[in-house]
């Protein structure tokens, strides 16, 4: 037999099988020397003990071969898996990075168009400040009374021209970060992009607002010009006089009577106070011939004080009496001439008249009629005139205010007083027609 024959392998299994039939075979070699007489060596017993030995050794040594096998196998299992996790780490920060890029783009792209649309707010707050700036302008011509509210006017209309031109500024500064953003790879300059992005954004929105509140301020301001100009203007027509007859300046808040310049007709101004001149105070119209005046009506309500009867006419002799602003030629004015200081106010607001110079001019529908003298110079008239009605240009549309005749707040006083439409007389004398008074004189 050939004993040294082995098989020849090159991992290290191979190896230690080598060996392990190197030593079978010289324990094999040995016992059959000794069995064919040629050595006196050990005894199968102890070759068989030997053969046991040195196979548990081979065993022992394969198996710390495959347990350092498994072991370097799975350091390579785990090499990989940490590599493969480093390659996924990897790949997510940069999947991260660039959705952290999209999303700031996005954002940046938004900021452009808020921007767009607080710059577009701005300048219409700003066109319409300048609008209201060059009518309060218009109105303003020729009235140096109104220079303060006018400059006040084209300050704030200017101020919303400057927020306007802030707001439209953030637009370059906002497509400069777009254009950065597109081509930008690294976050910090991203951040940096998107930053200055919001910025523009806080300052386009600011812009807007105060451009809004130079807006209202223009608004206000310009209201203040026309109302100015109104009292300006009524100035020109308008002077107030005192409880002597001297003029005022218009800026006076007490007086007692006004003249009106384009008419040379002096108007009494009513009181506020229960005085015999006081606003609220009504009046029959007619003479108290039948002894039915009074000073309550058919309700009991009191009509007037300081006058034992009331009714318009013995309320004119009263004022003249106290030659009121140095007159005593008041009497209950005509249609026409009560119609000369009716006005068609802004807005067709009520009373129309100036309230300016009237303020305490009755307003109460059904009720707030002035009594006017007839025509034809009768003691009586039945009409007259209420300046809380609309004035309506219908039967003489070419007429202006002045002719109060023309316009419909010439009334049948049938409509404000106390006796039924359709009766010829008083019932028992004892009612009229009830009307407010303003007294005029004309010379």
């Amino acid at each position: 037999m050939n004993m040294n024959s082995v098989s020849v392998h090159t991992s290290n299994k191979t190896l230690i099988a080598k060996q392990g039939h190197l030593l079978l075979a010289g324990i094999v070699m040995s016992s059959l020397l000794s069995a064919c007489g040629g050595s006196s060596g050990p005894s199968a017993e102890e070759l068989a003990v030997q053969s046991a030995a040195a196979a548990q050794i081979i065993a022992d040594k394969a198996a710390a071969q495959a347990a350092a096998d498994k072991a370097a196998a799975q350091a390579a299992a785990d090499k990989a898996a940490a590599q493969a996790a480093a390659d996924k780490a990897a790949a997510q920060a940069v999947a991260d990075r660039q959705a952290a890029l999209v999303a700031a783009r996005q954002q940046i792209s938004v900021a452009v168009s808020d921007v767009d649309t607080e710059a577009k707010a701005a300048q219409s707050a700003s066109s319409a400040a300048s609008v209201l700036a060059v009518q309060a302008g218009q109105q303003a011509s020729g009235y140096d009374e109104v220079a303060a509210s006018l400059a006040s006017t084209n300050a704030s209309a200017a101020q919303a021209k400057t927020e306007a031109e802030r707001a439209v500024a953030q637009k370059e500064i906002v497509a400069k970060a777009k254009a950065d953003a597109e081509s930008a790879q690294d976050l910090e300059a991203m951040a940096d992009s998107e930053k200055q992005a919001q910025d523009a954004v806080a300052t386009a929105k600011k812009a807007r607002l105060a451009a809004e509140e130079a807006l209202a301020s223009t608004r206000t301001a310009a209201q203040k010009v026309a109302d100015e100009v109104v009292v300006a203007q009524a100035s020109r027509r308008y002077t107030k006089l005192d409880a002597g007859g001297n003029a005022l300046p218009s800026s006076a808040t007490s007086w007692s009577c006004v003249q009106d310049k384009t008419t040379g007709y002096v108007w009494e101004e009513k009181t506020n106070d229960s005085g015999l001149r006081d606003k609220d105070w009504r009046y029959r119209h007619m003479h108290n011939y039948g002894g039915y005046g009074g000073i309550k009506d058919t309700n009991g309500q009191t009509l007037c004080q300081g006058l034992g009867a009331c009714d318009a006419y013995s309320y004119m002799y009263a004022v003249n009496g106290t030659g009121l602003c140095g007159r005593n030629t008041w009497r209950i004015p005509l249609p026409k001439e009560l119609g000369t200081i009716a006005q068609i106010n802004s807005g067709s607001t009520p009373p129309h008249i100036d309230t300016n110079f009237f303020p305490e001019t009755a307003n109460i529908p059904t009720k707030g009629a002035y009594c006017t003298e007839n025509v034809d110079g009768a003691e009586h008239n039945y009409q007259g005139v209420d300046f809380g009605l609309p004035i309506l240009y219908s039967s003489f549309p070419n007429e202006s205010p002045a002719n109060v005749l023309g316009v419909s707040i010439l009334v049948p006083l049938r409509f404000y007083g106390e006796i039924q439409d359709g009766l010829l007389d008083n019932p028992g004398n004892a009612s009229n027609w009830i009307c407010y008074t303003r007294l005029m004189s004309s010379n």
